[in-house]
């Protein structure tokens, strides 16, 4: 089974928001991500990189309003 880890990327590299996420789902301006034990997160921002075959991982980053 391959799940997957996500990561917001930042200035000071990426930092990790949740393991073992089975399943992400679009809600407004981010998307809430499910693990295999049914948590659920929300997180605001865009995809930017989904690796599905070495890393498993998915890099998303904020929107900057400057």
């Amino acid at each position: 089974m391959c799940l997957s880890t996500v990561y917001i990327d930042s200035d000071t590299g990426k930092e990790e928001v949740m393991r073992d996420v089975a399943e992400m789902e679009a809600e407004g301006e981010g998307f809430n991500l499910f693990n295999l034990m049914g948590e659920k997160r929300f997180v605001k921002g865009s995809i930017k990189r989904v690796d599905f075959v070495d890393e498993h991982t998915v890099v998303m980053e904020r929107e900057s309003r400057l």
